[in-house]
């Protein structure tokens, strides 16, 4: 779980970076929110998965930025639904949702086995 964690969130932020840098920050600001979250959330939360003596305040900041990544991209599909049409948007938004998701698993098992 953590592995498939961790790469899905990598693969998020190498998305991310490359969606930014073709199209630019968007105008709206909770879509800028989103861009930009969808860039620092998914180091954070690898960062903290890989890291072994990662504590419990770590643990629970990757975890409610994960859910607050979570939330945002199912706002962002859900009210963007027409652009998912193109094959790269449907691939960015299953990214979007699936490494916060894969994060929070991966957080919320390894507190429960650590805790």
């Amino acid at each position: 779980m953590k592995i498939a964690a961790v790469v899905c969130n990598v693969v998020l932020f190498i998305f991310a970076a490359v969606v930014l840098a073709v199209d630019g920050l968007p105008k709206a600001r909770l879509f800028a929110a989103l861009a930009v979250l969808a860039l620092l959330v998914p180091l954070f939360v690898a960062a903290v998965l890989e890291r072994r003596s990662a504590g419990a305040l770590l643990r629970g900041l990757a975890a409610l930025a994960s859910a607050v990544l979570l939330g945002l991209g199912l706002w962002a599909v859900a009210s963007r639904p027409p652009r998912l049409q193109e094959t790269a948007a449907l691939a960015y938004a299953v990214l979007l949702l699936l490494a916060p998701l894969l994060g929070l698993a991966a957080l919320l098992r390894r507190r429960g086995r650590s805790g």
